[in-house]
């Protein structure tokens, strides 16, 4: 419908129903530009799905783990009294940066909770061997990959990033054959045929553990060869992953000291550590994102060996997320939570054709990593990864029969047979993607494209604390309304079956 130039492309709307709408924006319609598009606001949002100021009591935030309340949680062989305690109080305030490197080690499986010190020693130990011949195995594939007279570069053993120029000169002179396969050689034959330095790998404390320290490392080693032989590398597969790793490596963290400067070393362990698990990790491979995750790693555990485990044992629990139908769940996780909790809100992202929250897709992959401060990302991070509160942890399981019993209590004592509806796959940071949603609706409500929302987002500034603590409040919201909704489901079967009951016997 056309009228004196204007696209009347909204909804029809009664004399009485436009009353009540104040805000009129005029804006060039997006399929002419020589007409205009007329959004007519409703001056008054809305409510909300529930009651998202419900007086629901959480735990207030407390201050980081110190090294006093760490140590208290060991006994005397050094086994961690309790992983529960360590994960709640994780949650509850984050690590002090003191010990976060030993609470991380915990946290992400380096180490099992119930080690001593001194097998932890040898885990260690057995990791550092391990390591050393998966790396040294994908190299030599590379070398014998490449053509004879290819020089280290041109194998991929390295790039030029980790170098600085003067040394990247030094290595473009490097032109007879004879140079090319001493060079071979020193890189690939003598850096892993020779023994494992573990003063140079700065692992001084586990030279002193045993007398017949390296009888243990030959025999490690060969056990490790034995392992790493056995799993297939795909050296094609591998070459066009390591080309997309030395376009990200670069760009990782760079406003970070830990990570600036020509040349500098860390980046290099960047480099292999993502090269060494997408070798031996071939169906996840490496995808972007993966350098932002491990950097933190690197970056607390500051040990290339330790920093790769940690990050493995992660990849193990979130790696579906980087595939795409991993993904695409998860944020149809968070569509269905919003679809629960505030379907207005949804409705208004359908209408401006970001229904499928495709821009919670950072948020969930990097755990708010770009919204906060790089010292809060890290806490946010090892708070998410407590997973202290999840619709499967101990204290969702205490919410769901508190809830209970109140349902229990306020119905006369009806025993409840229905199972639980609760979406078990909600984790905490999809509550948290719901939080930050709910809490800024005015602020999406107002805008009327896909621009004007991603503008929003970029622009967002949270305070860490204050959106753990609604995060908090919504996931236990979300535990009574689920509970309340199994009662009202009991309620109407019951009367139902008694119904039902009362008729079969009148037709008897």
């Amino acid at each position: 419908m056309e009228e004196e130039g204007i696209d009347l492309n909204c909804a029809i709307t009664s004399t009485s129903s436009i009353k009540n709408m104040t805000h009129i924006y005029q804006r060039p319609c997006s399929e002419d530009e020589t007409f205009e598009q007329v959004d007519i606001i409703p001056s008054k949002l809305p409510p909300a799905g529930i009651a998202l100021d419900t007086d629901v009591l959480v735990t207030s935030r407390t201050e980081p783990l110190t090294s006093g309340q760490f140590e208290a949680m060991f006994d005397s062989d050094g086994r961690l009294i309790s992983e529960h305690q360590l994960r709640k109080t994780v949650f509850h305030g984050g690590v002090s940066p003191a010990i976060r490197k030993e609470v991380w080690s915990f946290l992400f499986g380096l180490y099992p909770c119930n080690s001593t010190d001194r097998e932890r020693a040898a885990i260690l130990l057995e990791k550092i061997v391990q390591y050393h011949e998966m790396k040294s195995r994908w190299k030599t594939l590379l070398v014998l990959d490449s053509g004879p007279n290819a020089t280290p570069l041109e194998q991929g053993l390295y790039a030029r990033y980790q170098t600085s120029d003067e040394q990247c000169k030094v290595q473009d002179q490097i032109d007879t054959e004879e140079s090319k396969t001493n060079t071979v050689k020193n890189n690939v034959l003598g850096t892993h045929s020779d023994q494992i330095d573990l003063c140079a790998l700065g692992y001084h404390n586990l030279m002193d553990r045993s007398i017949d320290l390296q009888q243990n490392i030959d025999f490690m080693r060969l056990q490790a060869q034995v392992q790493v032989n056995r799993r297939k590398i795909d050296v094609a597969k591998l070459r066009s992953n390591i080309r997309v790793i030395d376009k990200d490596v670069p760009r990782t963290d760079r406003d970070q000291a830990f990570f600036s400067g020509q040349g500098n070393p860390r980046l290099s362990e960047l480099r292999e550590i993502l090269i060494t698990f997408s070798a031996y990790n071939e169906k996840l491979g490496y995808a972007q994102g993966m350098n932002d995750i491990l950097s933190r790693f690197l970056y607390i555990m500051k040990s290339e060996v330790e920093a790769f485990w940690c990050f493995e044992t992660y990849m193990d629990t979130i790696g579906n997320d980087f595939m795409e139908e991993g993904m695409t769940h998860k944020i149809d996780l968070v569509r269905m939570l919003l679809q629960e909790m505030d379907p207005a809100l949804l409705k208004h992202l359908d209408m401006i054709d970001l229904g499928n929250l495709f821009f919670c897709h950072r948020w969930l992959l990097l755990g708010f990593k770009r919204e906060f401060s790089y010292e809060d990302s890290l806490r946010c991070f090892e708070i998410l990864s407590s997973h202290h509160i999840e619709l499967t942890s101990l204290e969702a399981a205490r919410a769901v029969m508190k809830e209970e019993m109140k349902e229990f209590e306020s119905t006369g004592g009806d025993v409840r047979t229905t199972a639980l509806t609760t979406q078990k796959e909600y984790t905490f940071e999809v509550f948290m993607c719901a939080t930050v949603l709910t809490e800024c609706r005015e602020e999406f409500f107002n805008c009327l494209d896909c621009g004007q929302v991603f503008s929003l987002i970029n622009e967002f500034k949270f305070d860490l604390d204050s959106l753990l603590t609604k995060s908090e409040r919504l996931f236990f919201i979300y535990c009574k309304k689920t509970v309340g909704e199994s009662f009202q489901l009991l309620d109407t079967r019951s009367q139902q079956d008694t119904k039902t009951g009362f008729f079969s016997f009148m037709f008897k």
